[in-house]
């Protein structure tokens, strides 16, 4: 099994026709509905491209931009947009630029205010930039010691969590989590894997088997005090590994009940998204090839689960986002990223799908999606070329413009 890319950025193909032309397609012959044409845009005197996205409404955002073309120049820039991700304004600070010239990086965003950004400095230390004020100020964090950030999360404006990894290999992947409660300015080490063969966990619990690719804070509130945490990953022929859960800080882990039978995860392992934590509500999307996936939901903080199997033509890795405890959308996905003709929406947490047929091809070239409701939602090419793609009705249309420095 060829196995997808975790974050709700999901890879897709948009046809060399759709790159050029900048206007929707129309598929009636397939069920698909005539996207609206649009006049082509014209390109902005310094486009940007698009690395990741996290609009925080229709109009406003936040994204790790290049502002020239990626094949030239590796560097990644913070930009926020209010105009719905026409025009970026660039508000890296001065002292990040140099953890961020590599290209490597992650971006959490918890508000159009609120942004963090993890970098790896020349030595292979993780630094963490955080702001308050949409950008126009930055704090950053010490140096937190070796390894390769995998996720950042936070809970609250405060308490924060660090996934690193020491390493992947055969399944195995060695991990330290470090956890701030003082909105990433300081990090200190919550719990970390076993990290020698004969010893294939730690006495935090958490195993050095299994890939660790996602991590979630508990909800702000009663339960972030108190530490809830959530790391997700794949696990080769087994469920167990693949969802762990904390309630004390990070301090100790463990795999908790989930209402998904053993059977599900023999053939080729189960895989699990980054969860999505919502209020009170946990979502926990489950991969289990070539099978429908499956979508279990706590809101209870893990005591109690209810489980619904995806629509089949959801395909057996459908990237799910939701924006409460009701509303969310599924985007189509099969093996190797190839995405479906066929989006699904639901507005009763999860229970029921309604599709929604798309007016735009999709295939697996290394394009991304970022949602803000079940309606509205943009779609980018990485490293393809500087255009966006935005549509306003979950899909059935799109339209094209390439994206600026204002």
């Amino acid at each position: 099994m060829k196995r997808v890319a975790l974050a709700f950025a999901i890879v897709l193909a948009v046809t060399a026709c759709n790159v050029a032309g900048g206007r929707g397609d129309t598929d009636a012959a397939n069920g698909g509905e005539s996207a609206a044409s649009v006049s082509p845009q014209p390109r902005p005197a310094r486009p940007v491209w698009i690395d990741s996205l996290q609009m925080t409404s229709a109009s406003s955002g936040w994204a790790l931009i290049w502002t020239e073309s990626p094949a030239r120049s590796s560097a990644l820039d913070v930009a926020r947009t209010s105009d719905d991700g026409r025009t970026w304004d660039v508000v890296t600070p001065p002292i990040a630029r140099a953890a961020l010239s590599s290209g490597q990086g992650v971006l959490h965003v918890d508000s159009a205010r609120e942004a963090w950004i993890v970098g790896v400095t020349s030595s292979s230390q993780s630094v963490v930039f955080g702001t308050g004020d949409g950008g126009r100020s930055w704090w950053r964090s010490g140096p937190v010691a070796g390894g390769q950030p995998v996720a950042l999360a936070f809970a609250g404006a405060r308490q924060g969590w660090l996934l690193e990894s020491m390493g992947a290999a055969m399944s195995q992947n060695a991990v330290r989590l470090y956890r701030s409660s003082d909105a990433g300015r300081s990090w200190s080490l919550a719990a970390s894997s076993a990290e020698r063969p004969d010893n294939p966990q730690s006495d935090t619990g958490l195993p050095i088997a299994c890939d660790k690719t996602g991590v979630a804070a508990g909800p702000a509130g009663p339960s972030a005090a108190a530490g809830l945490g959530w790391i997700t990953g794949f696990c080769p022929g087994s469920l167990t590994g693949a969802v762990l859960v904390s309630r004390d800080g990070g301090a100790h882990w463990a795999s908790p009940p989930l209402p998904i039978p053993p059977s599900a995860c023999q053939q080729n392992g189960c895989e699990v998204a980054e969860p999505q934590v919502v209020g009170r509500t946990t979502f926990l999307v489950i991969w289990a090839y070539p099978d429908s996936a499956v979508l279990v939901v706590t809101a209870d903080d893990g005591a109690d689960w209810r489980s619904v199997v995806m629509p089949a033509r959801a395909g057996p890795y459908p990237r799910v986002r939701f924006f409460g405890p009701a509303d969310g959308i599924a985007v189509s996905a099969g093996s190797q990223g190839s995405i479906g003709r066929t989006f699904y929406v639901t507005f009763d947490g999860g229970r029921t799908w309604k599709p929604s047929v798309q007016g735009r091809r999709f295939g697996g070239n290394g394009a991304s999606f970022d949602f803000v409701s079940p309606a509205i939602g943009f779609a980018w090419v990485t490293g393809a070329g500087p255009v966006t793609y935005q549509t306003s009705n979950s899909g059935r249309s799109w339209t094209s413009f390439v994206p600026g420095l204002s």
